[in-house]
């Protein structure tokens, strides 16, 4: 993750706060705090008229320095991020893990004698029908009676286990699925070395997708936006977040797109829009990929649905820039009193 991403996450943290220093809109007013009182002088303490007011203190707060420097830093990434909208955002070749939403990082476990051993799978998120292919990689032992057992996390309950075959250090098998696997799992590797039984574990999630990408409409322009409508069969209505980055021709990143809309069910329409300025003089034709399809929490509790698309990627033609305006982006008034707000407090000695 480079450095820009480091400070929008860093800004998004903090403005999901903001309530905690949002400024009052009078002067805080602050009762002495009263001393308490020792047992031995209890009695000894000078009675207090009873119409006499408690005295009032103005309290002014002053952000400390390092705090400030930090508010400089947010400020400024914030009015860089706020020349752009939010759902058109550029990409570049070291925004790995937007380039690679779903994919899966091994971790390696150190086992004894310098031994070490890591659960290898094609991605984190699958969903229905594909199967699971599940890999152990291992070094610097030799093991035996090696099997892998799928885990559902909310019930415990075993959802599939199989043998694993191979070479001493690689073996290998596939879970095939059942159309009621929905959520987050366990993927279980067990096997045994030097006459000790041994688990190795590691998280995926297996969705029945509520929604299917069946395609990509006819690319047109409207104002400062290229607009991507995307067709979609919908099994589940709701509130749908859509996530796909935009690539050229040549498969250089250009855009991170998203776009949030209420389904219903049936044949759907969702469109993504691509500011001009993300497009970087590019007119096409492009590759449209890396969908992240999410049903929306319709309630607290509720957990995130996923859906799917029928292909992978998308070809898109060429596409005359020439029909978007150059109008500069405007943020709306919420942000810019965010910003005007990181902007006071930076200002703060």
């Amino acid at each position: 993750m480079n450095k820009k991403w480091l400070l929008v996450l860093s800004l998004s943290a903090l403005l999901a706060g903001l309530g905690l220093f949002w400024p009052q809109p009078a002067p805080l007013q602050q009762q002495p705090k009263p001393e308490l009182a020792r047992p031995d002088t209890v009695a000894k303490a000078p009675l207090q008229p009873a119409a006499a007011a408690p005295q009032q203190i103005t309290v002014t707060e002053k952000v400390p320095q390092p705090i400030s420097e930090s508010f400089k830093l947010l400020a400024s990434a914030y009015a860089t991020e706020l020349e752009l909208p939010g759902y058109s955002r550029p990409l570049s070749t070291d925004d790995e893990h937007l380039l690679n939403p779903n994919r899966y990082i091994p971790q390696s476990v150190p086992l004894a004698g310098g031994a070490s051993a890591s659960i290898v799978l094609s991605k984190y998120r699958f969903s229905y029908p594909e199967s699971v292919p599940v890999t152990l990689e291992i070094n610097g032992l030799q093991v035996f009676d090696v099997s892998v057992q799928l885990v559902q996390e909310s019930s415990a309950d075993s959802a599939a286990s199989a043998e694993m075959r191979g070479t001493p250090q690689r073996y290998s098998a596939t879970l095939e699925p059942e159309d009621s696997w929905n959520g987050a799992f366990e993927v279980q590797v067990s096997f045994s070395a030097n006459g000790q039984n041994q688990v190795l574990k590691t998280g995926i999630e297996y969705h029945n997708p509520v929604a299917t990408i069946t395609g990509v409409g006819e690319v047109r322009g409207l104002g400062s936006d290229m607009q991507i409508p995307l067709q979609l069969e919908v099994k589940q209505a709701g509130f749908y977040r859509l996530r796909a980055n935009l690539y050229t021709e040549q498969r250089q990143p250009l855009a991170l797109l998203t776009a949030t809309e209420k389904l219903g069910s049936g044949k759907q329409q969702i469109t993504l829009r691509a500011f001009k300025a993300v497009l970087r003089n590019n007119s096409g034709p492009y590759i449209l990929g890396s969908f992240v399809l999410e049903k929306r929490p319709a309630v607290p509790g509720e957990l995130t649905q996923y859906g799917d698309s029928e292909k992978a990627e998308y070809q898109l033609d060429s596409f005359s820039l020439n029909q978007l305006s150059d109008e500069p982006w405007q943020p709306d008034e919420q942000e810019l009193q965010r910003l005007q707000f990181l902007q006071q407090m930076a200002e703060q000695q």
